[in-house]
């Protein structure tokens, strides 16, 4: 007889332990988890028919829950530090949701700053904003040197999305860290998960036939050298449709060809793409890649964009992905 798995959860509240305090109450737990450009995000949803939330329980904004989330008796998924955001009770019945994101996203990331980078590298102007926020840079960033980049009035956090999309990376800050990492070597890794048509509770994908591009062309004046900069890539495996043309500054051929790399995945993201439910599992997170079967011409490798985790008293634990086929 296979063996029932249990879902569990393990909560802490300002480093101390609340899972055997909260989960009697507790209605359903929802952990996202973001490829690029956004913070991770938590919601508990609680019950409250003694009132405790209202009263002695009532948590403070900033205050900081730390999540984990799996099967009893396996490895768990460490979700990360959660700052409480937003607290919301309602009736009947009595309920309270606590919303939290990833720590870290403090005044300072918020704040708009104005600053030139001057012949440094991508990876430079990354573990500089890194450090003076205190976090630590991982993954890997090529070392594309640039003369200049202006950051004017402009958020730490909007800048290291822009320039990261630039230059073909995703980006996110979760748990003390400043994720870089390269989209085509994400998009290229092995996959961690089979997931056939049978394992799939619910699918939803569309297979986009337009705004797809076979090339890019780059190109861009310098007008200290008094020369134009060009460079055309074509895009993998499609042989129809338009040219993508931009105009964007580029001082060589290098930073022409990461650009135009990274706008053209951009525009034409995967041709399919949509959302898959499966039975949860821990190690379906954002940012690896899944091979899909027993969907005929739609099967092949995905990438997780966002995954979201949910256990629910009544349905148990379940899967949400966003996906594109790489």
């Amino acid at each position: 007889m296979e063996k029932v798995r249990t879902p569990v959860f393990f909560i802490e509240y300002e480093t101390k332990d609340i899972t055997a305090h909260i989960s009697p109450f507790a209605l359903s737990v929802t952990y996202t988890d973001h490829e690029h450009g956004k913070s991770d995000e938590i919601d508990i949803q609680i019950e409250d028919r003694d009132h405790l939330w209202k009263s002695s329980w009532y948590p403070a904004k900033g205050d900081v829950l730390k999540l984990k989330i799996g099967y009893e008796s396996e490895g768990l998924l460490p979700c990360g530090s959660f700052e409480i955001d937003e607290i919301e009770m309602s009736s009947p019945p009595d309920t309270v949701s606590l919303k939290g994101l990833g720590t870290n996203i403090k005044k300072a990331l918020r704040q708009e700053n104005t600053t030139a980078y001057e012949n440094k590298t991508l990876k430079a102007i990354a573990e500089e904003i890194a450090g003076k926020h205190g976090f630590t840079l991982v993954g890997e960033v090529k070392d594309i040197r640039v003369k200049r980049i202006t950051q004017k009035q402009e958020r730490d956090l909007s800048f290291l999305k822009r320039i990261a999309e630039e230059y073909g990376y995703v980006f996110k800050i979760a748990d003390n860290k400043l994720v870089f990492y390269e989209i085509g070597k994400l998009e290229s890794a092995s996959a961690v998960y089979a997931v056939d048509r049978k394992d799939l509770l619910s699918f939803n994908l569309r297979d986009k036939t337009h705004n797809i591009y076979k090339a890019c062309l780059i190109s861009y004046h310098d007008p200290k050298k008094k020369g134009l900069i060009t460079h055309t890539v074509s895009a993998d495996g499609i042989v129809k449709g338009d040219i993508l043309k931009l105009n964007d500054r580029c001082e060589n051929k290098e930073q022409a060809i990461v650009k135009a790399t990274a706008a053209l995945k951009a525009k034409n993201g995967g041709q399919i793409e949509g959302s898959l439910t499966v039975i949860g599992n821990p190690k379906l997170v954002a940012g690896s890649n899944i091979t899909l079967t027993g969907l005929y011409t739609l099967n092949g490798i995905y990438h997780i964009l966002t995954s979201k985790h949910v256990i629910e008293r009544l349905s148990g634990y379940r899967t949400e992905l966003e996906v594109k086929r790489v």
